[in-house]
């Protein structure tokens, strides 16, 4: 840079003293002196201008270098991206039993360094129930860890740590948030995946009381599983999955295509191959501790499936989707009835009959349903309890009023 200042100003000189050069003469002398002398005073003012140029030059430099840092900076630094829903309606069934629901999920998730999503939230849940029989009404408060996990890719694989939600073929068997696992989740082509988890089910379950020989060492129980998914075409797949739920052993097939139009069909089976049920256990105080079933004796498999036809979506505001759909499972088939999608009908009693859901979008974001289930338990006579008696089949309808939103 200065070699370049020097040039411009030895250029500038010579410039303005060529003149000079043709000129003789004493006066001509006398008059270049003072060209000269002003000359050298302007290049001077030039060299202190040029000089006030080049640091103006650098400092503007510097603070653009400065505003991109910043400005990069801003860009990679995490952002926490929150969404959530809410849920709230009103149920009654064949106890006619009203229940009032409210349910809200807080969810937020950050990419950290480009490389780990993490994603933390929390549920809220309230039921009340009216009410009955001479009985007092009820109410019951939940607050649960929704998820709290890391997750980073590997090409093809994205693994996932911590609690977090877990879904298998159409949510018969497992469908359910608040479990820990570690999960991976293999792009093997751009139509087949496989997907595995390894860990315990939700902290829902109820602690088991570890001091005593018959009750199980384990305060949530082992959850392991595999699936594999083929994708034919938007809306249309078929997979397999196995997995343990301990003491139980599942082996499952699913699958959903379009058949005309806006209408569609979707079906799952699942099989339980523990024929050893455990019964039921309690602690001290004689209360059940969440393992286990109140009726057993079969020793034989069990087994459940649901056929659903679909019409249209709920998505965008004025649109609406029916479905209509039969299940048909068998007592014992689950001894925890709170992982399944159909959680607030199918229990360990079982479950046989028709349900009918109608779905109407009032905005891009808001859904209205109602649910009606005409169905009843599905008991084995060769289940018995802890004195022999086997349950008996009875009526299990429920109608359902709900409100969701999504943001």
């Amino acid at each position: 840079m200065k070699n370049q200042k020097k040039a411009i100003v030895l250029g500038i000189t010579a410039t303005m003293l060529m003149p000079v050069c043709f000129n003789g003469g004493t006066a001509e002398a006398a008059a270049a002196d003072t060209d000269v002398a002003a000359m050298q005073a302007e290049i001077n003012d030039l060299t202190a201008r040029l000089t006030d140029l080049e640091n103006s030059l650098a400092a503007a430099k510097e603070k653009q270098e400065a505003a991109k840092s910043e400005k990069k900076a801003k860009k990679e630094a995490p952002t926490l991206k929150w969404s959530g829903s809410t849920k709230s309606g009103y149920m009654y069934d064949e106890t006619k039993t009203g229940k009032i629901k409210a349910e809200a999920k807080i969810l937020a998730t950050t990419v950290v360094d480009k490389t780990y999503d993490v994603g933390v939230g929390l549920k809220f849940k309230s039921t009340s129930s009216e009410p009955n029989d001479g009985k007092y009404s009820s109410e019951k408060n939940k607050v649960k860890l929704e998820q709290a996990y890391v997750g980073r890719s590997f090409g093809p694989v994205y693994v996932k740590a911590g609690t977090q939600t877990v879904t298998l073929g159409e949510g018969l068997w497992l469908s359910k948030s608040s479990v820990n696992q570690f999960t991976a989740n293999y792009k093997m082509t751009p139509r087949d995946t496989l997907y595995a988890g390894y860990g315990r089910d939700s902290q829902d379950y109820l602690v088991n009381d570890t001091n005593k020989d018959y009750n199980p060492p384990s305060r949530t129980r082992l959850l392991k599983f595999a699936q594999y998914q083929h994708d034919f075409a938007k809306d249309a797949y078929a997979g397999l999955y196995f997995g343990t739920q301990q003491p139980e052993r599942y082996f499952g097939i699913y699958g959903s295509t379009p058949i005309v139009g806006k209408l569609g069909i979707r079906a799952e089976y699942v099989r339980n191959t523990n024929k050893n049920k455990p019964f039921q256990v309690e602690n001290k105080k004689g209360t059940s501790i969440g393992y286990g079933y109140d009726y057993t004796g079969a020793n034989k498999n069990t087994q459940g499936y649901v056929i659903g036809l679909n019409y249209g979506k709920a998505k965008k505001k004025g649109t609406f989707g029916i479905t209509a759909e039969y299940l048909n499972v068998d007592q014992n088939l689950f001894m925890d009835d709170s992982y399944t999608d159909w959680d607030d009908y199918i229990t360990a009693k079982g479950f046989k009959g028709f349900g009918l859901i109608m779905d109407y979008a009032t905005s891009d974001h808001t859904k209205l349903s109602l649910l009606r289930y005409w169905a009843h338990t599905n008991p084995d006579g060769a289940n018995v309890d802890e004195e022999g008696h086997s349950l008996e089949k009875s009526p299990h309808y429920s109608t359902y009023l709900k409100f969701t939103t999504k943001f």
